[in-house]
């Protein structure tokens, strides 16, 4: 049985934790979560939550309305927001429309990684808003019309693209 000391020696502090960690494992948790919870834990959480590299990947996968408050385009605003332009990939569900699509262009140049499954999006919108994205190095689309000019823009125009997947399924929402 270990003594009371060694119990002791082995407490580990969270607040301890460097900032990267601590924004690793958040990450893990799920964008609500953060939002409506794990900010609200402690003062350390909460400035880990508002820092901007927190949100550099953000996966709007798996939402479901009822677990948030607010609507998932605008949950999706907000956190585009608190990215403040360090956004580098972005995984976009469902509710995408061409004014969601077009704001997270708008605020989020760094972006190297797109995927959006469903939504509509106007051919000549769509080309508008992916122009914003000069690194981007990879762009998957389900369920997403794109005609044969579309396909010849982003090669044109996208000379880092490494990987462009388009398929017209929806995937499984846990292999997104």
């Amino acid at each position: 049985m270990p003594s009371t000391s060694n119990l002791k020696q082995q407490e580990r502090n969270w607040l301890d934790l460097p900032s990267d960690v601590m924004t690793y494992i958040l990450n893990k948790v799920g964008v609500v979560d953060v939002l409506e919870n794990a900010q609200k834990v402690c003062t350390a959480w909460h400035k880990v939550c508002k820092n901007p590299a927190m949100w550099k990947v953000i996966n709007m996968n798996n939402l479901s309305s009822s677990t948030a408050k607010i609507s998932r385009a605008d949950l999706c605003k907000h956190v585009v927001d608190r990215s403040q332009g360090l956004l580098v990939d972005v995984t976009l569900i469902y509710d995408v429309n061409a004014e969601l699509f077009l704001y997270v262009a708008d605020r989020s140049s760094q972006v190297s990684r797109l995927e959006m499954v469903t939504g509509f999006l106007c051919g000549s919108l769509t080309t508008d808003a992916l122009m914003k994205f000069p690194l981007l190095e990879e762009l998957n689309l389900y369920s997403q019309i794109i005609s044969k000019e579309e396909i010849e823009t982003v090669g044109r125009y996208w000379p880092m693209l490494k990987t462009l997947k388009v398929n017209d399924k929806v995937p499984i929402l846990g292999e997104v």
